[in-house]
């Protein structure tokens, strides 16, 4: 049996690995992979399987065994070394390949993005939008999705655009249906 100082580093490698796999998982898996055009091995997804394995593998058998500390930590280490290579692997070979490879629908580049009526929109025909993208605004024809009317001024989100018509929705009814504030 350990002593709380033999095992402790265990517990922290654990508790810092589960924390930056919930970060990379937040953040996403390499950002900057266009510029790059490769995932580096050093990176937050990697590190977080190489702490968690280590503790999760080192505080057992540090604890539970009577194997001098050395070897505890070797078992650990190893243990998190494949994790780490393990996710890499993943990451490189299947992962990121496979959804670089996904074609992301024009069509829906905009949804949810909020917008303002700027020529009521009628029940038969199109109106107009204006709409804040990067600093810069445009308009945009605008068709409603449910046929109601929808008067100038009226705040919208946008489902799609398709031939470049906005297809939208009063953003009252989205947050009724949400039960948010409006």
């Amino acid at each position: 049996m350990a002593s709380i100082l033999a095992i402790s580093p265990f517990i922290a490698a654990l508790i810092l690995g589960l924390l930056l796999g919930v970060a990379a998982m937040m953040r996403g898996i390499d950002r900057h992979l266009e510029r790059r055009g490769r995932v580096a091995p050093f990176n937050m997804p990697t590190i977080a399987a190489f702490l968690t394995c280590t503790g999760a593998v080192g505080y057992p058998v540090a604890r539970y065994t009577d194997l001098h500390p050395s070897i505890a930590w070797g078992i650990a280490l190893v243990s998190g070394l494949l994790a780490a290579v393990g996710v890499f692997w993943l990451l490189a070979g299947y992962i990121v390949p496979s959804a670089a490879n996904d074609v992301e629908d024009e069509r829906y580049r905009l949804q949810g993005h909020p917008a303002r009526v700027t020529r009521a929109i009628t029940e038969d025909g199109d109106g107009e939008i204006e709409i804040e993208e990067h600093g810069a605004r445009t308009t945009v024809a605008a068709r409603a999705l449910s046929g109601d009317t929808m008067a100038e001024g009226a705040e919208v989100v946008i489902e799609r655009v398709e031939d470049g018509v906005a297809h939208v929705e009063l953003w009252s009814r989205i947050a009724d249906e949400l039960r948010l504030p409006a």
